[in-house]
């Protein structure tokens, strides 16, 4: 995930928003930009803009690797691209604006995460956080979600903003929703910390922790993925709910739409999961997507994942399976528990 967050980034202008800017004016892909640095998180702490209206996006509809997003030659190249717009609010969230404390009766929650709870490549109705809060009011349970989530967005900032920007809305629960960033020197264990840190801030919230889906087309869970991520998040917080999604997408997607496989030789498949066709194959490129399989997905619009667009993020559809799931996870906790 964190993979697909960096190239992301580097697409949008997020870090290093100067050199993007002076791009903008030629490159096929234009974002505006949309988050900066902020000072209360800390010294490496980056949060979305205030007060944005309508920001423009433009992103790969399709899976791709990092250097599509950096390199212009290749971007301007690239022919499957999605837009959507950003909004956001005087306390840098990406919905309405919001009362310093929830209404009388109001259960207020927050989910905070990275690209995937910001909702990148949909509109702000389409987004986890908006579709969550839709379906537990339809369930009878009187709750307003926040939307603190932030393309890019490492564990230590999340547990920064629970801990100090949280208190100040009257938050009663925490949906965490991120996978760990195993580039970093001691990743489970800073996650753990980014999550007790935030507990610090929060102590009588509850919290829920949600590992987002992984795609079919995440080389990476194929060729060097660590194993038992889960389990190995289990073993730092015990006393934490998880939720990973990846198994409730694939019971969703079922055998339909395309995909990646390891084979036999080694090499990584572009597999038609209905009929089990190989419609190419390519050497494995560490954890990014073969150039050959980038080409093929670019030429052919069919080529696509059910419930993802790209190699990280869930699309409308698979936001409403993704909102489900949590919405069940949270009553099965007691968490509407009179």
């Amino acid at each position: 995930m964190l993979r697909g967050a960096s190239a992301l980034v580097a697409l949008t202008g997020i870090v290093g928003g100067v050199a993007w800017q002076r791009q903008r004016a030629s490159e096929a892909l234009e974002s505006e930009p949309i988050a900066e640095p902020w000072a209360e998180l800390g010294p490496q702490g980056h949060w979305l803009r205030p007060n944005l209206r309508g920001a423009r996006m433009v992103v790969p509809d399709r899976p791709h690797r990092v250097e599509e997003a950096r390199m212009s030659e290749r971007r301007a190249k690239m022919r499957r691209t999605r837009r959507f717009s950003v909004s956001t609010n005087a306390d840098r969230l990406r919905m309405g604006e919001i009362t310093a404390a929830p209404a009388p009766g109001v259960t207020r929650l927050v989910a905070i995460g990275d690209s995937v709870t910001f909702g990148w490549g949909v509109e702000v109705e389409d987004c986890f956080p908006a579709l969550l809060q839709a379906e537990l009011l339809r369930r009878g349970h009187n709750v307003e979600v926040l939307n603190a989530g932030v393309p890019g967005q490492h564990p230590q900032a999340m547990g920064s903003w629970i801990n100090h920007i949280a208190p100040r809305y009257g938050v009663s629960g925490v949906i965490f929703s991120r996978r760990v960033a195993f580039n970093s020197p001691n990743p489970v264990q800073d996650y753990a910390d980014a999550l007790r840190n935030g507990q610090r801030g929060l102590p009588n919230a509850r919290f829920q922790l949600i590992l987002p889906p992984i795609s079919r087309f995440d080389a990476g869970s194929l060729t060097a993925n660590p194993a038992g991520e889960g389990g190995l998040i289990r073993q730092k917080l015990p006393d934490m709910p998880l939720l990973d999604l990846t198994d409730t997408f694939r019971a969703a997607q079922g055998e339909r739409g395309y995909g990646l496989k390891a084979t036999k030789t080694g090499k990584l498949a572009l597999v038609n999961f209905a009929t089990g066709e190989v419609l190419t194959e390519a050497t494995p490129d560490g954890r990014d997507l073969p150039w050959a399989i980038c080409e093929a997905l670019d030429a052919d619009d069919a080529l696509r994942e059910p419930l993802m667009f790209d190699s990280g993020h869930p699309d409308a559809e698979g936001f409403v399976v993704y909102a489900q799931a949590v919405a069940d996870q949270l009553e099965a906790g007691g968490w509407f528990s009179a």
